[in-house]
C-alpha cells in the first residue's frame, strides 16, 4: 500500500485579516459621498432643531426622509 500523506500549505483555521485591517476596510467603505452627505444633513438639521430655527416635528420628518432615502439606495442591486 502507498502511505502518502496529504499536506497543505494553507492553514484553514486562521483568517488572514486582522482587526486593524478590517477596521480600515470598513472605514473606507463608510466614507462614501452618499454617507457623508447623509451624516452632514442629519447633523445640520439636529443643530438647527436644538437652536430653535426649525421645529422638532419638522426635523423628525426631514431626518426620517433622508435616512429612508439613504437606506433605500443602499439596498439597490447593481446589474
Amino acid at each position: 500500500m502507498d502511505n502518502k500523506k496529504i499536506t497543505s500549505t494553507k492553514d484553514t483555521t486562521t483568517n488572514n485579516t486582522s482587526p486593524v485591517h478590517d477596521f480600515w476596510k470598513n472605514l473606507a467603505a463608510l466614507l462614501k459621498v452618499k454617507t457623508i452627505i447623509t451624516l452632514v444633513i442629519i447633523a445640520v438639521l439636529a443643530v438647527l432643531s436644538v437652536n430653535g430655527s426649525i421645529e422638532p416635528d419638522k426635523f423628525l420628518t426631514i431626518a426620517t426622509m433622508v435616512v429612508a432615502f439613504y437606506f433605500g439606495t443602499q439596498s439597490e442591486k447593481k446589474p
